[in-house]
């Protein structure tokens, strides 16, 4: 039988429940302003690894470096020595317009003769000793040919057919295609423009690319295989040295205020000598050529010419 409470009963019951209402509230506000509380109920953060740096140990804040922020261009000027008193330098000119011309030095680079080029448009220059020498050129037609001659550079024979020769094929508008003894339209950077191209033998070749990588062939042109990549890349010579192929490249590089002659090989690039000169302006321009007992430098007008260990370079008058 149901007895019904009293106003009096329910009024002690709603006090009773009230009084605990205030005690559970109370406890609960406690725990929340207890030490540690706000940070175990925040998300945890997730760590994020420290950045790191791929730069080498001889970077610098150097500014001297314009060249170095655009892909290189393909050399429009060349230099090629045969010893320490001689060497040539040449515009290569285009197949449709011309424009190539030829200097002779015979004094280290003291004065300069002009010569005729031999053809409208150069792909290679190669003085061999004193009085002979060769191109390998194209005239209006762009038909590559061999240029030879026995006075300097005063009379030109030919073209005759190119037969064993490394050379950029001359004209201008086939940048990515070099001549070689194995084939005459090589691709030695692929898609990538040849920026130089630099012979140690018969056989063995280094191709500087666009792009910065040095390739090189070892079997006459057939195939070509990655050497290295080259920061700020813009000319590539090779020499023998010891029985051994010396491969050396001219570079724009922070921590060198002008142009940097560097060795390239298997184990990596190592600078040889900074020669401090203005660069800004000289894409395609900057050509290099090391033989036995010299190094020549090319840029825009002036050239240098250093000793054979290449360390030591100077300014030519």
């Amino acid at each position: 039988m149901i007895r019904w409470m009293s106003d009096k009963s329910v009024g002690r019951l709603a006090l009773v429940g009230l009084l605990a209402l205030l005690v559970v509230d109370a406890l609960l506000v406690a725990l929340a302003f207890r030490p540690g509380a706000a940070e175990a109920s925040a998300p945890t953060p997730t760590p994020v690894p420290a950045a790191t740096s791929t730069a080498g140990a001889t970077t610098s804040t150097s500014t001297s470096t314009a060249l170095s922020v655009t892909p290189a261009r393909p050399l429009t000027e060349a230099i090629a020595a045969v010893d320490g008193k001689r060497a040539w330098r040449a515009t290569l000119g285009t197949c449709s317009q011309g424009g190539s011309d030829l200097s002779v030095t015979d004094d280290g680079g003291k004065t300069w003769t002009k010569r005729s080029a031999g053809a409208a448009a150069l792909g290679r220059v190669q003085p061999v000793d004193a009085t002979r020498g060769f191109v390998i050129g194209a005239p209006k037609s762009c038909s590559a040919g061999e240029y030879a001659t026995d006075d300097d550079g005063q009379t030109w024979r030919g073209p005759r057919a190119i037969d064993g020769g490394w050379s950029r094929v001359p004209g201008g508008d086939q940048p990515t295609l070099v001549i070689t003894p194995k084939r005459p339209d090589a691709r030695p950077c692929g898609g990538a423009a040849v920026v130089d191209l630099a012979r140690i033998s018969a056989s063995r070749a280094v191709a500087a690319c666009a792009d910065g990588r040095l390739v090189r062939s070892t079997d006459g042109g057939s195939r070509w295989s990655a050497l290295a990549t080259v920061q700020g890349l813009l000319a590539v010579s090779a020499r023998e040295e010891n029985g051994s192929p010396a491969v050396y490249v001219a570079r724009t590089v922070d921590g060198c205020a002008g142009v940097e002659i560097a060795a390239v090989g298997d184990k990596g690039t190592s600078r040889v000598a900074c020669v401090t000169t203005l660069v800004e302006g000289a894409e395609g321009r900057v050509s290099l050529s090391v033989v036995d007992d010299a190094g020549w430098l090319a840029v825009a007008d002036a050239t240098w010419r250093s000793g054979t260990d290449l360390k030591s370079w100077s300014e030519t008058a």
